[in-house]
């Protein structure tokens, strides 16, 4: 894959061994394929139909550090077994749809110079393709891919990022986790470096060759590969009744051989011609249903056991859970995905951004942070309440960030938008002040004639919409009081310091105020109710 890119200004290599890697040649593929030799991609796989001491040979092997057969084995499974492919497909497609974020390690000019370099390499460099390669290792417990660089100028960029077969590479005997070349010898070649992205997710402890989940699954493919066959067999044997031919006693050896072909052409043809002398009867297995839902089961309880190496949970791609479940399952994928995205981030910051600084900015240059953001989902409904509620409580919130939360774009000018009628505060305050003043006079003028359904009217309620009312320029006061601590402080410690030296001085006079009349009125109001139940006219 070849781009075209901007001429950018040379830059001198900064280091001693930047300076010998420069000079070799790293524009040439190294693991380039051939048709014949070690590294075909044309590769006949002896493991066509496992048995259990196929496999059982093929991880004894690979233990040893001979991974050749498994590692085409784990191959073969992801072709044959759908349900191991969609579940891997899953956990693959998820990583690689995380959006790609690299970020300055601080906030120094050479920080800022080394992200702006990354970003500008990476710009035409599609990196999703290689990720999902990468995620190979999930199944095999490492994936390879090979860089090939190019310059412009003195500046070293990735011209092309090629997914390689992982059994086209070893690992060294004495550790298990230096990466080699296979090429005939017992060691294997060393790889110079920046030349590969290796990727050894922590899946498991021990050598990252025995973490990948192909090993179970392996395993489990041999079982329902019998189960399968077995279930094929009987779908044969018992998809059809059974034909059963009749011949009278003395029927002659012609008779019996007519009526022999005659049932084998039941089967076949579903037509057959008979002496009317003979019979011939098809009879249904009566047990067969039960004996079909055995291989059913032991089918579907393998799924089950993949689903949950590969995924940590079922529910993924089963139905018939509860909404409990859902969650404690979606929570275990998030997990999951938080994880492999870690161990991607590591990947691709060692192998891949750390090469393209160390290659143009030397040792010492601060290496960028890239990120694949694991964005959480969130309950819209609630945030949109707590959005009204605190609007409401007087804090200021950027419509810009509202917009993003709720991918809600801004509506062009004399554009159809949708909207709450519109109306202004003192509107709505006059508005509440006459229901007030309404409702008071309604209640004394009930009072006056005597009536007996003076209970069934909402004192209290039109009380309390007038105090709303009246309290609403004190409470403004004081919100506007204490958002002036909020903006000044600088730290919460200081803030809270601020809010408790200023208690004593919010204005609360005014809010005392209409906290004194109604509690008074409220005080009236119960005597005059309590006077008017006990019939006593008295005042």
């Amino acid at each position: 894959m070849s781009r075209k890119r901007k001429k950018s200004k040379p830059m001198r290599v900064a280091h001693a061994s930047a300076s010998r890697i420069a000079r070799q040649d790293l524009t040439l593929e190294i693991a380039r394929p051939s048709q014949t030799g070690l590294r075909s991609v044309w590769q006949w796989r002896p493991l066509a139909s496992m048995t259990p001491a196929m496999v059982a040979d093929a991880l004894r092997r690979a233990a040893m550090g001979d991974a050749h057969d498994f590692l085409l084995a784990a191959g073969d499974i992801a072709e044959k077994d759908l349900h191991y492919r969609a579940v891997l497909q899953t956990r693959t497609l998820a990583v690689m749809g995380l959006p790609v974020e690299i970020a300055p390690a601080d906030e120094s000019s050479e920080a800022r110079r080394a992200a702006e370099l990354v970003r500008e390499a990476i710009r035409t460099c599609d990196l999703a393709p290689v990720i999902a390669h990468l995620m190979d290792a999930v199944a095999k417990g490492y994936a390879v891919a090979e860089i090939v660089w190019e310059t412009s100028g003195s500046l070293w960029y990735p011209r092309e990022i090629i997914p390689r077969e992982a059994h086209w590479f070893t690992f060294d005997a004495d550790t298990g986790r230096l990466l080699r070349l296979v090429d005939g010898s017992a060691e294997g070649q060393d790889i110079p470096p920046y030349r590969m992205i290796l990727h050894q997710p922590p899946l498991a402890s021990g050598i990252p060759l025995l973490g990948g989940v192909a090993r179970s699954a392996l395993w489990a493919w041999v079982f329902k590969s019998y189960a399968l066959r077995d279930w094929a067999r009987f779908c044969e044997l018992f998809g059809h009744p059974i034909r059963v031919g009749k011949y009278h006693q003395g029927a002659s050896p012609d008779d019996v051989a007519v009526l022999k072909q005659a049932v084998f052409s039941l089967g076949s043809d579903a037509a057959a011609v008979i002496p009317q002398e003979m019979v011939l009867e098809l009879i249904e297995s009566g047990g067969k249903s039960a004996s079909a839902e055995l291989y059913h089961k032991l089918i579907d309880y393998l799924d089950r056991q993949v689903s949950k190496a590969v995924l940590g949970q079922t529910m993924t791609t089963d139905d018939g859970s509860s909404l409990a479940q859902a969650r404690v399952h979606a929570e275990v994928r998030a997990d999951i995905l938080r994880a492999d995205a870690r161990a991607m981030e590591a990947t691709l910051m060692r192998d891949l951004i750390a090469p393209i600084v160390r290659l143009n900015l030397g040792e010492d240059a601060p290496l960028p942070l890239l990120t694949l953001r694991v964005e959480e989902p969130e309950d819209m409904g609630a945030l949109a309440d707590q959005v009204v509620k605190l609007v409401q409580a007087g804090m200021p919130i950027p419509q810009a960030w509202v917009r993003e939360k709720f991918g809600i774009p801004e509506a062009a000018e004399g554009e159809a938008v949708l909207g709450a009628p519109k109306v202004g505060g003192s509107e709505t305050a006059q508005q509440a002040r006459v229901f007030a003043m309404d409702a008071t006079k309604h209640t004394t003028a009930h009072a006056q004639d005597g009536a007996q359904d003076v209970f069934d009217i909402d004192v209290a309620g039109a009380m309390a919409d007038r105090m709303e009312t009246e309290a609403e320029p004190a409470w403004r006061a004081i919100m506007a009081g204490v958002q002036r601590i909020v903006d000044e402080a600088k730290s919460l410690p200081e803030l809270r310091d601020a809010l408790l030296a200023a208690y004593g001085d919010l204005p609360t006079e005014d809010l005392a105020q209409v906290m004194a009349m109604g509690f008074s009125a409220a005080e009236l109001a119960g005597r005059y109710m309590a006077r008017e139940e006990s019939g006593d006219g008295r005042g």
